[in-house]
Protein backbone atom coordinates (compact mmCIF):
# COMPACT_ATOMS: atom_id res chain seq x y z
CA UNK A 1 0.00 0.00 0.00
CA UNK A 2 0.91 3.87 -0.92
CA UNK A 3 1.07 6.41 0.98
CA UNK A 4 -2.55 7.54 2.17
CA UNK A 5 -5.29 9.39 3.61
CA UNK A 6 -8.37 7.32 3.91
CA UNK A 7 -12.09 8.65 5.18
CA UNK A 8 -14.29 6.15 6.70
CA UNK A 9 -18.32 6.50 6.00
CA UNK A 10 -20.24 4.33 7.99
CA UNK A 11 -23.84 3.86 7.56
CA UNK A 12 -25.51 4.44 10.92
CA UNK A 13 -29.24 4.42 9.29
CA UNK A 14 -32.38 2.46 11.29
CA UNK A 15 -31.24 -0.19 8.86
CA UNK A 16 -27.79 -0.53 11.32
CA UNK A 17 -29.91 -1.87 13.68
CA UNK A 18 -30.92 -5.23 12.01
CA UNK A 19 -29.23 -8.65 13.42
CA UNK A 20 -28.22 -10.39 10.20
CA UNK A 21 -24.43 -9.36 10.67
CA UNK A 22 -23.76 -10.06 14.00
CA UNK A 23 -24.38 -8.63 16.87
CA UNK A 24 -25.83 -5.81 14.63
CA UNK A 25 -24.89 -3.96 11.29
CA UNK A 26 -23.57 -1.14 13.05
CA UNK A 27 -21.35 -2.80 15.49
CA UNK A 28 -20.20 -5.04 12.60
CA UNK A 29 -19.27 -1.79 10.83
CA UNK A 30 -17.21 -0.97 14.16
CA UNK A 31 -15.22 -3.96 14.07
CA UNK A 32 -14.27 -3.50 10.25
CA UNK A 33 -13.20 0.17 11.22
CA UNK A 34 -10.31 -1.17 13.54
CA UNK A 35 -9.22 -3.52 11.11
CA UNK A 36 -8.76 -1.06 8.32
CA UNK A 37 -7.33 1.66 10.61
CA UNK A 38 -4.85 -1.26 11.72
CA UNK A 39 -4.13 -2.21 7.80
CA UNK A 40 -3.41 1.06 6.88
CA UNK A 41 -1.02 2.22 9.62
CA UNK A 42 1.12 -0.95 9.10
CA UNK A 43 1.45 -0.56 5.70
CA UNK A 44 3.36 3.25 5.68
CA UNK A 45 4.18 5.10 8.79
CA UNK A 46 2.73 8.36 7.50
CA UNK A 47 -0.74 6.53 6.94
CA UNK A 48 -3.77 8.53 8.38
CA UNK A 49 -7.44 7.41 8.92
CA UNK A 50 -10.45 9.60 9.71
CA UNK A 51 -14.22 8.59 10.61
CA UNK A 52 -17.61 10.62 9.63
CA UNK A 53 -21.11 9.16 9.22
CA UNK A 54 -24.36 9.66 6.76
CA UNK A 55 -27.62 9.44 8.39
CA UNK A 56 -28.87 11.12 11.56
CA UNK A 57 -29.33 14.49 11.29
CA UNK A 58 -27.25 14.44 8.14
CA UNK A 59 -23.72 13.68 7.62
CA UNK A 60 -20.91 14.41 10.20
CA UNK A 61 -17.12 13.77 10.60
CA UNK A 62 -16.38 12.79 14.01
CA UNK A 63 -12.92 12.14 13.55
CA UNK A 64 -10.55 13.83 11.11
CA UNK A 65 -7.10 12.26 9.42
CA UNK A 66 -5.56 11.22 12.49
CA UNK A 67 -3.18 7.58 13.45
CA UNK A 68 -4.71 7.71 17.14
CA UNK A 69 -6.79 4.45 17.50
CA UNK A 70 -8.11 5.85 20.53
CA UNK A 71 -10.02 9.03 19.20
CA UNK A 72 -12.06 6.23 16.88
CA UNK A 73 -12.80 4.17 19.66
CA UNK A 74 -14.19 7.01 21.52
CA UNK A 75 -15.99 8.37 18.57
CA UNK A 76 -17.40 4.97 17.78
CA UNK A 77 -19.12 4.73 21.52
CA UNK A 78 -21.03 7.91 20.47
CA UNK A 79 -23.05 6.67 17.07
CA UNK A 80 -26.24 6.12 17.42
CA UNK A 81 -28.66 4.44 14.49
CA UNK A 82 -31.26 7.11 13.19
CA UNK A 83 -32.79 8.29 10.02
CA UNK A 84 -31.99 7.83 7.06
CA UNK A 85 -28.49 7.47 4.83
CA UNK A 86 -27.57 10.05 1.90
CA UNK A 87 -24.85 8.93 0.23
CA UNK A 88 -24.07 11.39 -2.41
CA UNK A 89 -23.67 13.56 0.22
CA UNK A 90 -21.68 11.73 2.61
CA UNK A 91 -19.54 11.32 -0.36
CA UNK A 92 -18.89 14.65 -1.18
CA UNK A 93 -18.33 15.76 2.39
CA UNK A 94 -16.04 13.01 2.55
CA UNK A 95 -14.11 14.21 0.00
CA UNK A 96 -14.12 17.92 1.64
CA UNK A 97 -12.15 16.18 4.49
CA UNK A 98 -9.49 14.85 2.56
CA UNK A 99 -9.13 17.96 0.53
CA UNK A 100 -7.71 19.82 3.97
CA UNK A 101 -5.36 16.89 4.75
CA UNK A 102 -1.94 18.33 5.79
CA UNK A 103 0.40 16.12 3.95
CA UNK A 104 -0.87 16.84 0.45
CA UNK A 105 1.65 13.74 -0.94
CA UNK A 106 -0.94 11.07 0.61
CA UNK A 107 -3.32 9.69 -1.74
CA UNK A 108 -6.75 10.33 -1.53
CA UNK A 109 -9.20 7.23 -0.97
CA UNK A 110 -13.03 6.82 0.77
CA UNK A 111 -14.07 3.60 1.66
CA UNK A 112 -17.94 3.77 2.19
CA UNK A 113 -20.41 1.29 4.47
CA UNK A 114 -23.95 0.69 2.91
CA UNK A 115 -26.20 -1.29 4.81
CA UNK A 116 -29.71 0.31 3.27
CA UNK A 117 -31.02 0.83 0.39
CA UNK A 118 -30.01 3.52 -1.70
CA UNK A 119 -32.48 6.13 -3.24
CA UNK A 120 -30.22 7.89 -5.19
CA UNK A 121 -30.19 6.97 -9.42
CA UNK A 122 -27.58 5.41 -11.49
CA UNK A 123 -27.16 8.68 -13.60
CA UNK A 124 -26.51 10.60 -10.40
CA UNK A 125 -24.12 8.01 -8.76
CA UNK A 126 -21.91 8.12 -12.15
CA UNK A 127 -21.64 11.78 -12.60
CA UNK A 128 -20.37 12.11 -9.03
CA UNK A 129 -18.08 9.02 -9.74
CA UNK A 130 -16.62 11.17 -12.55
CA UNK A 131 -16.40 14.05 -10.21
CA UNK A 132 -14.46 11.93 -7.75
CA UNK A 133 -11.99 10.77 -10.84
CA UNK A 134 -11.14 13.89 -12.04
CA UNK A 135 -9.96 15.19 -8.22
CA UNK A 136 -7.76 11.62 -7.72
CA UNK A 137 -10.32 10.48 -5.29
CA UNK A 138 -10.46 6.62 -5.40
CA UNK A 139 -13.72 4.93 -3.70
CA UNK A 140 -14.11 1.63 -2.13
CA UNK A 141 -17.70 0.51 -1.41
CA UNK A 142 -19.12 -2.34 0.85
CA UNK A 143 -22.40 -3.02 0.43
CA UNK A 144 -24.14 -5.31 2.62
CA UNK A 145 -26.99 -6.51 4.22
CA UNK A 146 -29.29 -5.29 1.47
CA UNK A 147 -31.35 -7.59 -0.45
CA UNK A 148 -30.47 -7.38 -3.87
CA UNK A 149 -34.56 -5.78 -5.33
CA UNK A 150 -35.56 -3.72 -7.75
CA UNK A 151 -35.42 -0.34 -6.37
CA UNK A 152 -36.65 1.95 -9.42
CA UNK A 153 -40.33 3.88 -9.39
CA UNK A 154 -42.26 1.54 -11.98
CA UNK A 155 -44.21 4.21 -14.36
CA UNK A 156 -47.37 3.75 -15.79
CA UNK A 157 -47.67 2.32 -19.27
CA UNK A 158 -48.78 5.46 -21.67
CA UNK A 159 -50.76 4.88 -25.06
CA UNK A 160 -48.42 5.94 -27.18
CA UNK A 161 -45.96 3.38 -25.67
CA UNK A 162 -45.10 0.60 -27.94
CA UNK A 163 -46.03 -2.80 -27.10
CA UNK A 164 -42.78 -4.27 -29.05
CA UNK A 165 -40.32 -1.75 -26.43
CA UNK A 166 -37.80 -3.75 -24.33
CA UNK A 167 -38.24 -3.25 -20.76
CA UNK A 168 -35.87 -0.98 -18.64
CA UNK A 169 -33.02 -2.87 -16.44
CA UNK A 170 -34.02 -2.81 -12.75
CA UNK A 171 -31.95 -0.87 -10.72
CA UNK A 172 -30.57 -2.50 -7.62
CA UNK A 173 -28.12 -1.50 -5.00
CA UNK A 174 -25.51 -3.32 -6.47
CA UNK A 175 -26.28 -2.30 -9.61
CA UNK A 176 -25.97 1.18 -9.03
CA UNK A 177 -22.89 0.92 -6.26
CA UNK A 178 -20.97 -0.95 -8.87
CA UNK A 179 -21.63 1.79 -11.43
CA UNK A 180 -20.48 3.95 -9.78
CA UNK A 181 -17.38 2.61 -8.58
CA UNK A 182 -16.74 1.72 -12.19
CA UNK A 183 -16.82 5.19 -12.83
CA UNK A 184 -14.42 6.59 -10.03
CA UNK A 185 -12.15 3.85 -10.77
CA UNK A 186 -8.68 4.80 -12.58
CA UNK A 187 -5.96 1.87 -12.97
CA UNK A 188 -8.29 -0.47 -10.99
CA UNK A 189 -7.74 1.76 -7.77
CA UNK A 190 -11.56 1.35 -7.00
CA UNK A 191 -12.79 -1.83 -5.40
CA UNK A 192 -16.71 -2.74 -4.77
CA UNK A 193 -17.35 -5.85 -2.25
CA UNK A 194 -20.59 -7.19 -1.81
CA UNK A 195 -21.51 -9.02 1.10
CA UNK A 196 -24.55 -11.48 1.87
CA UNK A 197 -25.34 -12.84 5.31
CA UNK A 198 -23.59 -15.63 6.48
CA UNK A 199 -21.80 -17.61 9.06
CA UNK A 200 -18.46 -15.22 9.03
CA UNK A 201 -17.89 -11.52 10.18
CA UNK A 202 -17.94 -8.77 7.95
CA UNK A 203 -14.40 -8.22 8.78
CA UNK A 204 -13.34 -11.15 7.68
CA UNK A 205 -14.46 -10.66 4.36
CA UNK A 206 -13.06 -7.36 3.96
CA UNK A 207 -9.80 -8.51 4.89
CA UNK A 208 -9.93 -11.13 2.12
CA UNK A 209 -10.60 -8.46 -0.13
CA UNK A 210 -8.73 -6.54 -2.51
CA UNK A 211 -9.46 -3.31 -0.36
CA UNK A 212 -6.75 -4.50 2.10
CA UNK A 213 -4.45 -5.76 0.08
CA UNK A 214 -1.15 -4.32 -1.47
CA UNK A 215 -1.03 -2.95 -5.10
CA UNK A 216 0.00 -5.54 -7.41
CA UNK A 217 -0.18 -8.61 -4.77
CA UNK A 218 -3.69 -10.32 -5.98
CA UNK A 219 -1.97 -12.95 -7.24
CA UNK A 220 -0.28 -13.78 -4.49
CA UNK A 221 -3.42 -13.46 -1.43
CA UNK A 222 -5.44 -15.46 -3.53
CA UNK A 223 -9.20 -14.59 -3.62
CA UNK A 224 -9.97 -15.08 -0.28
CA UNK A 225 -11.17 -19.03 0.14
CA UNK A 226 -13.18 -20.37 2.65
CA UNK A 227 -10.12 -21.22 5.11
CA UNK A 228 -11.16 -17.29 6.06
CA UNK A 229 -7.16 -16.47 5.62
CA UNK A 230 -5.69 -13.86 3.79
CA UNK A 231 -2.84 -15.59 2.18
CA UNK A 232 -1.63 -19.41 1.15
CA UNK A 233 -1.17 -20.35 5.29
CA UNK A 234 -4.77 -19.47 6.12
CA UNK A 235 -3.45 -16.08 8.13
CA UNK A 236 -4.58 -13.03 7.40
CA UNK A 237 -0.76 -10.77 7.21
CA UNK A 238 -2.75 -7.87 8.07
CA UNK A 239 -4.08 -9.19 11.49
CA UNK A 240 -1.10 -11.40 12.57
CA UNK A 241 1.46 -10.17 10.01
CA UNK A 242 5.05 -11.91 12.88
CA UNK A 243 2.86 -15.09 12.63
CA UNK A 244 2.62 -14.56 8.84
CA UNK A 245 6.34 -14.15 8.48
CA UNK A 246 7.16 -16.67 10.56
CA UNK A 247 5.16 -19.54 8.88
CA UNK A 248 6.48 -18.20 5.05
CA UNK A 249 10.17 -18.21 6.37
CA UNK A 250 9.80 -21.80 7.97
CA UNK A 251 8.13 -22.61 4.42
CA UNK A 252 11.08 -21.05 2.81
CA UNK A 253 13.72 -23.10 5.16
CA UNK A 254 12.05 -26.21 3.99
CA UNK A 255 12.04 -25.70 0.41
CA UNK A 256 16.13 -24.81 0.94
CA UNK A 257 16.17 -27.83 2.93
CA UNK A 258 14.74 -30.27 0.51
CA UNK A 259 16.73 -28.95 -2.49
CA UNK A 260 19.58 -29.48 -0.46
CA UNK A 261 19.17 -33.12 0.23
CA UNK A 262 18.10 -33.91 -3.33
CA UNK A 263 21.29 -32.32 -4.80
CA UNK A 264 23.28 -34.44 -2.09
CA UNK A 265 21.10 -37.82 -2.88
CA UNK A 266 21.94 -37.12 -6.71
CA UNK A 267 25.81 -36.69 -6.05
CA UNK A 268 26.42 -39.44 -4.32
CA UNK A 269 24.17 -41.49 -6.80
CA UNK A 270 26.52 -40.33 -9.86
CA UNK A 271 30.00 -41.07 -7.30
CA UNK A 272 28.77 -44.83 -6.96
CA UNK A 273 30.88 -47.34 -8.37
CA UNK A 274 30.03 -49.67 -11.29
CA UNK A 275 29.26 -52.83 -10.77
CA UNK A 276 32.40 -55.49 -12.13
CA UNK A 277 31.37 -57.93 -14.11
CA UNK A 278 30.92 -61.70 -13.25
CA UNK A 279 34.30 -63.77 -13.74
CA UNK A 280 36.70 -60.41 -13.55
CA UNK A 281 38.92 -60.49 -10.90
CA UNK A 282 39.34 -57.04 -8.74
CA UNK A 283 42.67 -57.63 -7.28
CA UNK A 284 45.97 -56.64 -9.35
CA UNK A 285 48.77 -58.50 -8.36
CA UNK A 286 50.98 -57.26 -10.92
CA UNK A 287 51.24 -54.30 -13.79
CA UNK A 288 50.05 -56.23 -16.17
CA UNK A 289 49.92 -53.73 -19.10
CA UNK A 290 46.29 -53.11 -20.68
CA UNK A 291 46.99 -54.30 -24.22
CA UNK A 292 47.92 -57.49 -22.70
CA UNK A 293 44.76 -60.49 -24.15
CA UNK A 294 42.51 -62.16 -21.29
CA UNK A 295 43.64 -65.05 -19.45
CA UNK A 296 47.39 -63.87 -20.36
CA UNK A 297 50.30 -64.45 -16.96
CA UNK A 298 53.15 -63.21 -16.13
CA UNK A 299 55.76 -65.83 -14.95
CA UNK A 300 58.31 -64.68 -12.95
CA UNK A 301 62.07 -66.03 -13.17
CA UNK A 302 62.57 -69.14 -10.27
CA UNK A 303 64.31 -68.19 -7.30
CA UNK A 304 68.04 -68.50 -7.38
CA UNK A 305 69.44 -71.75 -4.15
CA UNK A 306 72.19 -72.59 -2.88
CA UNK A 307 72.74 -75.30 -5.19
CA UNK A 308 72.25 -73.71 -7.86
CA UNK A 309 74.98 -71.45 -6.56
CA UNK A 310 77.41 -74.34 -6.28
CA UNK A 311 76.68 -75.81 -9.65
CA UNK A 312 77.35 -72.63 -11.20
CA UNK A 313 80.66 -72.24 -9.63
CA UNK A 314 81.98 -75.15 -11.61
CA UNK A 315 84.53 -74.50 -14.23
CA UNK A 316 82.36 -75.91 -16.85
CA UNK A 317 79.18 -77.91 -15.71
CA UNK A 318 77.54 -75.01 -14.21
CA UNK A 319 77.92 -72.72 -17.05
CA UNK A 320 76.72 -75.40 -19.38
CA UNK A 321 73.52 -76.24 -17.06
CA UNK A 322 73.05 -72.29 -16.65
CA UNK A 323 72.83 -71.87 -20.17
CA UNK A 324 70.72 -74.70 -20.51
CA UNK A 325 68.23 -73.26 -18.17
CA UNK A 326 67.32 -70.06 -19.31
CA UNK A 327 68.93 -70.21 -23.11
CA UNK A 328 67.61 -71.24 -26.45
CA UNK A 329 68.33 -73.70 -28.94
CA UNK A 330 71.07 -71.25 -30.14
CA UNK A 331 72.25 -70.69 -27.09
CA UNK A 332 72.69 -74.24 -27.05
CA UNK A 333 74.40 -74.22 -30.22
CA UNK A 334 76.84 -71.69 -28.41
CA UNK A 335 77.86 -73.70 -26.04
CA UNK A 336 78.50 -76.75 -28.28
CA UNK A 337 81.16 -74.80 -29.94
CA UNK A 338 83.06 -73.00 -26.52
CA UNK A 339 82.74 -76.81 -25.76
CA UNK A 340 84.81 -77.93 -28.91
CA UNK A 341 87.25 -75.59 -28.48
CA UNK A 342 88.13 -75.97 -24.60
CA UNK A 343 88.66 -79.63 -25.14
CA UNK A 344 90.58 -79.13 -28.68
CA UNK A 345 93.25 -77.24 -26.59
CA UNK A 346 93.34 -79.00 -23.61
CA UNK A 347 94.21 -82.85 -25.64
CA UNK A 348 97.00 -79.99 -27.28
CA UNK A 349 98.16 -78.71 -23.97
CA UNK A 350 98.29 -82.78 -22.73
CA UNK A 351 100.34 -83.64 -25.92
CA UNK A 352 102.53 -81.15 -25.42
CA UNK A 353 102.80 -81.92 -21.84
CA UNK A 354 103.71 -85.57 -22.93
CA UNK A 355 106.56 -83.87 -25.60
CA UNK A 356 107.73 -81.36 -23.78
CA UNK A 357 108.48 -81.35 -19.71
CA UNK A 358 107.35 -80.63 -16.32
CA UNK A 359 105.31 -77.41 -16.69
CA UNK A 360 102.98 -77.08 -18.94
CA UNK A 361 101.06 -73.42 -19.76
CA UNK A 362 97.79 -73.71 -19.24
CA UNK A 363 96.29 -70.58 -20.49
CA UNK A 364 93.03 -69.82 -21.48
CA UNK A 365 90.84 -72.32 -19.77
CA UNK A 366 88.84 -71.90 -17.12
CA UNK A 367 89.08 -72.31 -13.55
CA UNK A 368 92.72 -73.79 -14.22
CA UNK A 369 96.51 -71.80 -13.23
CA UNK A 370 98.54 -70.95 -16.10
CA UNK A 371 100.86 -72.85 -15.05
CA UNK A 372 100.96 -76.91 -13.79
CA UNK A 373 103.56 -79.06 -12.47
CA UNK A 374 104.23 -82.69 -14.18
CA UNK A 375 102.99 -84.39 -11.31
CA UNK A 376 99.47 -83.15 -11.84
CA UNK A 377 99.15 -84.21 -15.76
CA UNK A 378 97.61 -87.49 -15.05
CA UNK A 379 94.30 -85.65 -12.59
CA UNK A 380 93.88 -83.34 -16.07
CA UNK A 381 93.90 -86.30 -18.54
CA UNK A 382 91.37 -87.97 -16.19
CA UNK A 383 89.47 -84.11 -15.76
CA UNK A 384 89.30 -84.27 -19.76
CA UNK A 385 88.18 -87.29 -20.14
CA UNK A 386 85.04 -87.16 -17.87
CA UNK A 387 84.09 -83.33 -19.45
CA UNK A 388 84.14 -85.46 -22.75
CA UNK A 389 82.12 -88.14 -21.35
CA UNK A 390 79.65 -85.63 -19.76
CA UNK A 391 79.75 -83.98 -22.95
CA UNK A 392 78.56 -86.96 -25.17
CA UNK A 393 76.04 -87.78 -22.76
CA UNK A 394 74.54 -84.15 -22.97
CA UNK A 395 74.40 -84.29 -26.55
CA UNK A 396 72.55 -87.55 -26.82
CA UNK A 397 69.67 -85.95 -24.62
CA UNK A 398 69.69 -82.88 -26.41
CA UNK A 399 68.92 -85.51 -29.83
CA UNK A 400 66.53 -87.01 -27.72
CA UNK A 401 64.82 -84.59 -27.01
Amino acid sequence: MSLEATMLVLDNSQHSLNGDFPPTRLQAQADSVFQIMGAKCRAHPENEVGLMVMAGKGPEVLVTLTQDEGKLVAALHGVKSAGEADLVTGIQVAQLALKHRQNKNQRQRIIVFVGSPVKESQASLVKLGKKLKKNNVALDIVSFGTPDVDLSIPSLPSASSSSSSAPASPETNDSKLSALVEATSSSDNSHFLSVEPGPYLLSEKIAQSAILRPEGADEEMGAGGGGGGGDEFGVDPNLDPELAMALRMSLEEERARQAAATAATSTSAAAALEPVPEGVSTQITDPTPATEPKGAHLTSAPETTDADVMRSSGPFRGDEEMQMQVGGEGEHAADDAEEDENLRRALELSRAGEEGGDDVEMGGLPGVDDTVDGDEEDDIARAIALSMQDAEEEGKKDEGK
